[in-house]
């Protein structure tokens, strides 16, 4: 947040949380993510800390996230896995 401006890619992503993949920051930095949702003409905006590093990028969990955006994502992680995304 109030950072530069990166593009990057998500592994295990889930209503809690994602793996983002070569992003370096330390734990407990504070991240703003901006996500696109196919058939959404605006993007999701969720505020996220950094929980834990590695070489390849971070871990993150979403935090004080709009029950609307959650159930969003959830239908959007449902639509990509080809089920229910609990």
């Amino acid at each position: 947040m109030g950072g530069a401006w990166q593009e990057t890619d998500t592994r295990d992503i889930g209503v809690g949380g994602a793996f983002l993949l070569r992003v370096a920051a330390p734990v407990g930095a504070a991240l703003e993510l901006v996500v696109a949702a196919p058939g959404r003409s605006e993007p999701l905006v969720l505020a996220a800390a950094v929980r834990w590093a590695s070489p390849d990028g971070v871990g993150v969990q979403f935090l004080d996230v709009d029950i609307d955006v959650l159930l969003e994502l959830n239908a959007l992680l449902a639509t990509h896995a080809g089920g229910d995304a609990r």
